[in-house]
This record gives structure tokens, sequence and C-alpha cells, in this order.
């Protein structure tokens, strides 16, 4: 059986319904590595899904997954999370985890229950089904950020990831009541917001404190039929990079994989975001047409059920250049409406302010630097504001 089969009955362990499954289920999928009758929940892959990212589906449910390539490490973290779930990394002086990994009894500890318990309850709102393809996105984003900024084992995430996910289901399920969600459908706003707030937990967790330098476990290639290997590998986080530009380093490039793809899917067309050249400083007017039309992109995409951008502030100087200009992004009934609000009540380290971090790559990429963000939520609105310098 090859490892490209397996791939997808191992992703969905992640990503369907098995929120309420023990971790203790995780060991007995190895022998599911050499088992050609191995059973896994239905996966969707196509020719046009180049990553093999495989997701639950119900006829019509399914858009084609959006095209890109994992690297090597990230296509290793999607199986390594299950087959060395116990695995403990520490072999020699000086290499070490980069957090403690999480336990379930920690997820779902008394100071879990606690924070659990304060937290805003999610709001029975209507919102609109997100486009999958840009779900998608906005997960795979969040994750290959993690993986390129070296502050964790990538199976270490994974696993970490399953604990919180599966501490909090129950209780998130429960508030919203029977029938709000599907689960396992990223489509789904109810779940799209649970699943990003695990996911964001998980990596607020993992940044705060990381070790520069870890061992990770990659598989080696193996011919069909044949089970699993693995070699352990000694990770090195670039030296340039400092513990306290982690999460900056990490919204850049969430920031910056979503712009990206709006521009290769949208470039072409009536809807694209209007050209700014590359460090040109453009005028306030001209940014905040740009910020519109990405806020235009999220709404067409699902991301809520209206949205919109306006400049709070004039800049300091007039018609040259925008520095000192304030601008405002607003959207009604979010996809991240309950996340946002939890992972703020909580103080995470990084926010799924996903439409942010698509604007501070527009600014970047135009000359420009935010300063003074933040985030904030009136009742079914999420209302992001940030100052140019």
């Amino acid at each position: 059986m090859s490892i490209r089969i397996v791939l997808p009955c191992l992703y969905l362990y992640f990503f369907s319904a098995l929120d309420d499954v023990s971790v203790d289920a995780f060991p007995p999928l190895v022998t599911s590595l050499s088992n050609p009758n191995a059973r896994c929940r239905t996966a969707y892959n196509s020719h046009a899904n180049k990553s093999n990212i495989p997701h639950k589906y119900e006829t019509g449910d399914v858009s084609s997954v959006i095209h890109g390539n994992l690297s090597r490490r990230r296509w290793a973290s999607s199986i390594s999370s299950v087959a060395l779930s116990g695995a403990v990394l520490l072999s020699r002086q000086g290499v070490a985890r980069a957090a403690p990994p999480l336990t379930a009894d920690v997820a779902d500890g008394i100071s879990a229950r606690a924070e659990r318990a304060l937290r805003p309850r999610p709001a029975r709102v209507l919102r609109p089904r997100m486009n999958l393809d840009f779900a998608i996105l906005l997960m795979r984003a969040s994750y290959n950020a993690v993986d390129d900024i070296d502050v964790v084992p990538m199976d270490q995430f994974q696993r970490d990831f399953f604990l919180v996910r599966q501490a909090e289901y129950k209780t998130y399920a429960d508030s919203l009541g029977p029938g709000a969600m599907r689960q396992g459908d990223l489509a789904d706003p109810n779940y799209f917001d649970f699943i990003s707030f695990a996911q964001y937990s998980a990596i607020s967790r993992e940044i705060v404190d990381p070790q520069s330098v870890f061992e990770e476990k990659r598989p080696v290639d193996v011919g069909d039929d044949e089970p699993q290997r693995f070699d352990t590998v000694v990770v090195r986080r670039d030296p340039s990079l400092s513990k306290g530009d982690l999460s900056q380093r990490h919204s850049r490039l969430v920031g910056g994989a979503i712009l990206d793809k709006l521009i290769e899917r949208f470039g072409d067309t009536a809807s694209a975001i209007p050209t700014i050249e590359p460090g040109s400083r453009p005028g306030a007017t001209a940014l905040l047409a740009a910020i519109k039309q990405m806020v235009n992109l999220f709404v067409i995409s699902g991301f809520a059920w209206d949205g919109d951008a306006s400049m709070l502030r004039q800049p300091v100087n007039g018609d040259e250049g925008a520095a000192g200009a304030q601008f405002a992004i607003t959207f009604t009934s979010p996809a991240t409406l309950w996340s946002g609000q939890s992972l703020k009540a909580k103080n995470a380290v990084l926010m799924n302010d996903f439409a942010l971090k698509t604007a501070n790559e527009i600014m970047s990429r135009a000359g420009y630097r935010i300063i003074n963000s933040s985030v904030k939520y009136e009742r079914y609105r999420e209302i992001s504001t940030f100052t140019l310098m």
C-alpha cells in the first residue's frame, strides 16, 4: 500500500468526526501503514489537489482544494503525529523539544476548564458557508507558518493540536446545540470557528518560549506495501529570528500566503485587488481601495455576511503619502467571531485575525509599517484598526 493512500486516512483524524476519540487510539494506527485493508473515512483526492489534502464530503459539498505543494517537512508532519504520538525526542545534550508536549490531563485539567468556563458562549448567529478552498487556505497558511519559523517539531505540534481539539470540542458543541454544526466540515462556519480556535491555541502555546534547536521525526522513502520508517533530524531555527520576532513573523507569513492566493485567484479578473508597486508608498486613497477590495474578496469567499473598510484618520501630511493614516476593517458575522473573542479573552500570543494579517502584508509591500493595531468585537461584528507609519 502506497504511503500516498495512507496519508489521507491519518490526516482525517485531525479534520473529521473523531473529536471524541481518545489519544490512546493513535498507536494502533501504525499498523495501518502496512495494512492495505486499513479503513479510513472518505477522503477527497483529485488531480487538482496537488497537496493531497483530504476532507469529508457529501455530494455537492466539495470544491477543488487550493493548489500548492507542501514541503517535505510539512508532508511529514501530516503523518508523524500519529505514527509517533508517544515519541520523546530528547537524545543529545543541547537538543530538546521546543515546548513540553501537551498531555490530555493538561489539555482538560482544572486550569483549562476554569479558562473554558470564562469564555464567551458561541453566538447562534446565521453565517454563510465558507468557500472550502478559502477555509483550507486559512488553516494551511497558519500551519505552514509554524513549520517555517521552526518553533516546534511538527509531529509534536500535530499531536498537541489534536489534544486541544479533543479537550475543547464537547463544550463547544454542547453550547451550540444539536444539529448546529457539521462535524469535520471546514466550510461550516461553526466548525471552522472551533477548529481555528484550537489551531491558534496550540500555536500560541508552542511559540511562547521555544528552543532554537530541537529534533524532529521525518519519513524515509519506502516502497509500496512497506511500513513507513522515520529518521530523526536536528532542526535549527534561523539565528537572525529572535524569540521576540516569532509572532510577527508568523503573522507576516500567514498574511503573505493569503494575499498571494487572492492575487493568484482573482488577479486577472474584475475583482482583483488594485495593484500597488512595491515600496511605492502611495497615498491613503490608493491604500484604502486595496483594503476595501481585499475585504470584498473575504466576503465573496464566505468569510462573513458583510464587510467594509474605512479611513478613520487622515495621514499627517495630507496627500503626500499615508503615514499617520488610521484604517478600520469591519466584518459582520465573520467565521472567526467566537474564536477571535475566545483567543482575545485568554490573552493568546497570536490571534486568528486573518484580514488584519493580510492588510499588514499589503501595507508592508507598499512600503509602510503598521503600528498600534487592535481587534475588538461588538456583538456580531469584528473590528480591526491599524495606523500606518
